[in-house]
Parts: C-alpha cells; structure tokens; sequence
C-alpha cells in the first residue's frame, strides 16, 4: 500500500540514498533499528519515517535536513497545520520576499552559506548598484 503523501519522502531517499557513503544496512544500524525492514518501507513508500530519525537519516544520506524534515512533514501532516506551523514559528519574522531569499541562499549555498563580511558586503551592494 504506497502512500502518496510518503512517494516525495521516497523519491527524496532514493535519490541520495545513491551518493550516500552508507548501505541500507548501515542507515538502518546508524538510525537505531534492529532490521532493515523500516528503512526498506520507506524506500518503497510504505511507511512513513518517524520524526525523531529524520536528522540522523539525513546525516546518513549527506542531504539537506530541512528539505528532508520540510518532505517528511507532509508526509504526516495536512498542509493547513503544516502552514499553521510555519505561522506559529516563522511569527512574521520575515516577509515572503526575504523567505525567498533564504531559501535561493541555501539552494545556491546548501547548508554553507557563508558569513556576511564586508567584502562580500560591498560585493552585494556593486552587484545592485549596476544597472540591468
């Protein structure tokens, strides 16, 4: 039985599961698991992975944790509490535009963004200043 709501959590493993350092045995071991039967639901979509082995999951497969966490949590949530979540957490901290450029960051960047110094700074505000 292949949910549809876990099919984004599944296409998401495979697709690092295969630049991954690790085997489906060693994931299972390094997520705490006797077998390697949830690891294998997961990969086939039957079962959903449970939110406490999301971040070790995403550890062993080398990919971004909040894409992984964000995928996951659909997975288990209706999208009306998910973006009530977002509401609760985010308490308009900051506007769609600059979530947008958060997420470019991190998409460009991963989990590297580097420091704001004031070479790159300055670098920002030339790349503005020149005229499109």
């Amino acid at each position: 039985m292949n949910s549809e709501r876990n099919s984004e959590v599944t296409k998401f493993i495979q697709a690092h599961l295969e630049n991954s350092p690790y085997t489906v045995e060693e994931i299972t071991l390094l997520l705490g698991f006797r077998g390697p039967d949830m690891v294998e639901g997961f990969l086939r979509g039957e079962r959903k992975v449970p939110l406490d082995k999301v971040l070790p999951l995403a550890e062993a497969l080398g990919c971004d944790k909040r894409q992984l966490f964000e995928s996951v949590l659909r997975s288990w949530f209706d999208i009306e509490f998910l973006d009530a979540i977002k509401e609760i957490f985010a308490g308009g901290s900051s506007s769609s535009t600059e979530q947008e450029w958060i997420r470019f960051l991190r998409e460009l960047y991963g989990e590297n963004i580097p420091e704001l110094t004031p070479a790159l700074r300055r670098r920002l505000r030339l790349f503005v200043s020149v005229p499109s």
